[in-house]
């Protein structure tokens, strides 16, 4: 079993470790990151088809292994998502191989399904309605419907004219009658002014627009947010404010005006456990779609090494480490982490550090064609 390091292994001493040291004794499985990984805003990064074109049939219509991409971004659905890497890699992408930041709200819509939400983000909408989430009114709803709460929004000239916002389906959500019972942040809100007042608003007030204060004994408004990224990397040199920033604002100006922090609040995507628990069990399920040959291992996932490839120290690499075996994290310089070549993450240091996926993935490979599993094909 490979251990922790604070140095990164290279691509040398990888393949002999592979040969001499515990190589894998089952199959591997590839979970990407996408932003920094394969793409950077618009753009697929050079190495990004090559990697997966390896893991994959000739033609891209189906994976040797099991192959899934786990992203904090959000805003589409899986589908939506599944379809715009389908385009963006040559190869076949389903939905089944994808898990976004806000795919664990789908759980959450069990129980808030039919109860009135405040939600936030680009694509929010879409996706709640895909969700389940029958009252659920975005920020941009609620500014329209109740104008004097964020008079910058609406004063002449200085906002740009957008598209059409829908009136609220319900006009009761968010009153005495139907206060609101969370608020969830699918994606990173656009107009931060409106969020954080609006989403103050609907916490301080137990969930009802315009009143002061929640009643005695009431319960405080939960609030949601989909992944914890302060930062993440783009087409811009440097990288740019993620949900994270906004989160820390938000509780920032909560505090500020009320003498304490938020307190009812639930973060998701990685490093935290849930989406973790989510790929796993899609893992799984590639592998038996692609009639992989699995051995017997228990409790335990049966696969020699999940490698989670990232960019993003804190999120990717913290979230693998996390995870436990047989996840085992590769960090790539094409993203967030930009140290010189040779060094590690200090904080959340990989098992492995790569110039870029293809690398990653060759290494992988190279590793499993020494393994137990492969010879005993």
């Amino acid at each position: 079993m490979l251990r922790s390091i604070r140095q990164p292994v290279s691509l040398a001493s990888w393949y002999l470790r592979g040969i001499t040291n515990h190589a894998p004794e089952g199959p591997p499985a590839f979970v990407f990151d996408i932003d920094g990984v394969l793409i950077q805003g618009g753009t697929v990064l050079p190495e990004a088809k090559k990697a997966l074109a390896k893991l994959y049939t000739n033609n891209g219509a189906k994976p040797k292994y099991p192959v899934c991409f786990l992203t904090n971004g959000g805003g589409v659905t899986e589908a939506q998502k599944a379809e715009q890497l389908s385009g963006w890699l040559d190869v076949a992408v389903g939905v089944d191989q994808v898990v976004l930041s806000h795919t664990p709200y789908r759980e959450l819509a069990k129980d808030l399904g039919d109860k009135p939400v405040v939600i936030s983000g680009q694509g929010a909408s879409e996706v709640a309605a895909a969700y389940g989430f029958k009252r659920a009114v975005t920020t941009s709803q609620l500014s329209a419907r109740y104008p004097t709460a964020v008079p910058f929004c609406h004063a002449p000239g200085l906002t740009p004219e957008g598209d059409a916002i829908p009136d609220m389906a319900d006009p009761s959500c968010g009153t005495e009658e139907a206060p609101f019972q969370a608020v969830l942040v699918f994606s990173d809100p656009i107009d931060w002014y409106r969020d954080l007042q609006l989403i103050t608003d609907v916490i301080m007030s137990g969930g009802v627009m315009g009143r002061s204060e929640p009643p005695a004994g009431g319960q405080p408004v939960p609030l949601y947010y989909s992944n914890p990224d302060i930062i993440y990397a783009n087409e811009f040199p440097a990288p740019r404010f993620g949900q994270g920033c906004f989160a820390a604002a938000l509780d920032a100006v909560y505090a500020a005006v009320n003498g304490h922090s938020i307190k009812d609040f639930t973060v998701f995507g990685k490093p935290h456990a849930e989406p973790y628990r989510l790929m796993e069990g899609l893992l799984l399920q590639q592998a038996k779609l692609i009639s992989l040959d699995l051995p017997s291992a228990g409790h335990k996932l049966p696969f020699g090494a999940v490698y989670a490839v990232g960019d993003n120290p804190a999120s990717d690499i913290a979230g693998a480490r996390s995870a436990g075996r047989p996840w085992t994290s590769i960090l790539v310089r094409t993203g967030i982490f930009r140290r010189p070549a040779g060094e590690n993450d200090p904080n959340h240091p990989a098992d492995f550090v790569v110039q870029d996926v293809l690398q990653a993935v060759d290494a992988a490979l190279h590793r499993t064609r020494h393994s137990k599993w492969h010879s005993m094909r």
